[in-house]
């Protein structure tokens, strides 16, 4: 209404409302260092004017709401790059483990064991009759066969390193999808009333994030509020205010940790974060290291005792088996041959180191030392089989650190430019307090003025 009291309820007002939106700018100089907030704008709107005869006077303004700034498509990037992030990080360090097994460097490797397994053949070779030459072969022998064993061992106990972490993110992945359904649930139950839900919605954002270094997420928004979260495949995480958690049951055939959804196993669709990089290293390149050494193995067995079945030993008796015989588990499959690999020979005197049976000939030696150089598996020599799998490695784990570092650069620069639009600027808040601060004592300063006048109208008759 107009008048004295209409000029008071608008400076009331006025009073109202920049109260709210000096305590939205002490809020965010007060969160300014708070991970993951977003800073938050009063909406200040014009009252609709009212009428006097026929004129239309200002009714004031009033605090409509409290809106926190955010850039919804960019935290979907930032969900993205995360998983990418987190996939490689979660890669890169068990893959360096499984490389630096065959290291060339390295005291003990299996390229050191091989030559020098062929090394003391050659040895044998100049004196065929030597006892210590022929022990000295089934030393050099024995440590290519444990190293064979060491080497499998190693990659069995990275894998099961790795199912012990594909387990535990499956539970953190658990405890964090029900801390997002609880806060659907709130920030629709804050939506519904008309309440500002910016700080639920900056703890919801904060969650997924988290989420996405441990799975690859896929964010619908389902309206009310809420957000339906899935992995990339459809499988279900959070619908609603329900989330649906994961199991990682042991698969009995394997031995491994295997991630069910639903009862589904979903173990091979996932790609993305923590989960897609433990899974990958574990069931791709951990397997088809330790298929390749099986194969080697095997491949070595083989060749070897075909060849020393052709000589005859030290007693001028045809020679047996110089390793134990692999026995495939199924056919086709060289699987466990590296974990078995054993010298059948523990009597230096049983070497076949003669092509024909006549004392100090050396004939299968120069048989046995050609194998090193004979196509036996795959179609390449034993050490060039071996060179080729270790610069495999060697170029994978390079090109995981490359692509690892490129999206922590691609991620950072996201961040960054989510901070530029929902960060807090510490200047603009300050320009912000000054100008409220204004606006403030202005609208008191009315209330004072009404006040002056209204006392001065009481006291207009009594004189």
């Amino acid at each position: 209404m107009a008048g004295l009291f209409g000029s008071l309820s608008i400076a009331l007002r006025s009073l109202m409302a920049q109260q709210g939106a000096l305590q939205v700018a002490s809020n965010n100089i007060a969160n300014v260092n708070t991970p993951g907030y977003s800073r938050q704008r009063p909406v200040l709107e014009q009252e609709a004017p009212i009428g006097y005869g026929s004129l239309l006077f200002g009714n004031g303004v009033d605090l409509r709401q409290v809106r926190s700034i955010r850039d919804r498509i960019l935290e979907l990037r930032i969900y993205q790059e995360t998983q990418q992030q987190a996939r490689y990080s979660a890669y890169l360090a068990p893959a360096q483990q499984v490389e630096a097994l065959f290291s060339l460097a390295a005291t003990g490797s299996l390229q050191q064991a091989l030559s020098g397994f062929f090394d003391s053949l050659r040895q044998l070779s100049v004196n065929p009759s030597g006892l210590a030459e022929r022990q000295n072969v089934l030393n050099a022998a024995n440590n290519l066969a444990a190293v064979f064993r060491r080497a499998s061992g190693q990659l069995r106990q990275i894998a099961e390193t790795l199912d012990q972490s594909v387990a535990q993110t499956v539970g953190a992945v658990n405890e964090i999808t029900a801390q997002i359904a609880q806060l659907n649930n709130q920030i629709s139950a804050a939506a519904s009333a008309g309440q500002n839900p910016g700080t639920w919605e900056d703890q919801r954002h904060l969650l997924i994030e988290q989420l996405s270094g441990l799975i690859d997420v896929a964010v619908v928004d389902a309206g009310q509020g809420k957000l339906t979260l899935t992995t990339a495949k459809g499988s279900p995480l959070v619908v609603g205010d329900r989330a649906w958690p994961l199991d990682a049951p042991v698969d009995p055939s394997t031995g491994r940790v295997q991630v069910f959804s639903q009862g589904a196993d979903i173990t091979a669709t996932l790609s993305g974060g923590r989960l897609g990089g433990l899974l990958e290293v574990r069931d791709q390149l951990i397997a088809d290291v330790q298929s390749n050494l099986d194969d080697l193995a095997a491949a070595l067995i083989q060749a070897f005792n075909a060849q020393h079945h052709a000589g005859f030993d030290r007693n001028g008796v045809a020679g047996g088996d110089f390793f134990v015989p692999f026995a495939p588990p199924v056919p086709g499959s060289n699987a466990g041959a590296a974990a078995s690999f054993t010298v059948a020979l523990s009597d230096p005197a049983l070497v076949a180191a003669s092509a024909d049976g006549a004392p100090g000939d050396n004939g299968n030696l120069a048989a046995l030392i050609a194998i090193q150089s004979q196509n036996i598996v795959a179609g390449q020599p034993p050490a060039s089989f071996l060179a080729s799998l270790v610069g495999r490695m060697g170029n994978e784990v390079a090109r995981v650190r490359a692509e690892g570092e490129a999206e922590s650069l691609a991620l950072l620069q996201l961040q960054n430019l989510r901070d530029s639009v929902s960060g807090v600027s510490l200047d603009e808040e300050a320009a912000n307090l000054i100008r409220l601060q204004r606006a403030f004592e202005a609208a008191a300063r009315v209330v004072a003025v009404v006040d002056s006048l209204t006392e001065i109208a009481i006291h207009l008759g009594k004189e």
